[in-house]
């Protein structure tokens, strides 16, 4: 799957933000005991809660890729 524009963008333009970001997710990957798709969902909620559309865009399909059901999300 290709990186969005958009995130490439705002990793070039707030790359301590988006390490921040990325390293959520490795902690929560790693913390356990979550597996890939309460990952997915938590990563989802992130971007609700932090309002980016694109974001939530993202986390939908990889929530979906991950194998949550569209009920879950």
């Amino acid at each position: 799957m290709a990186i969005p524009q958009t995130y490439v963008k705002f990793k070039r333009e707030q790359p301590k933000l988006v390490e921040a970001y990325e390293a959520l997710g490795e902690a929560c990957r790693e913390a356990g005991p979550l597996d890939p798709r309460t990952v997915a969902l938590v990563k989802l909620a992130i971007a609700l809660g932090a309002g980016s559309e694109g974001g939530s865009h993202s986390a939908v399909r990889k929530a979906m890729q991950a194998g949550c059901t569209p009920q879950e999300l």
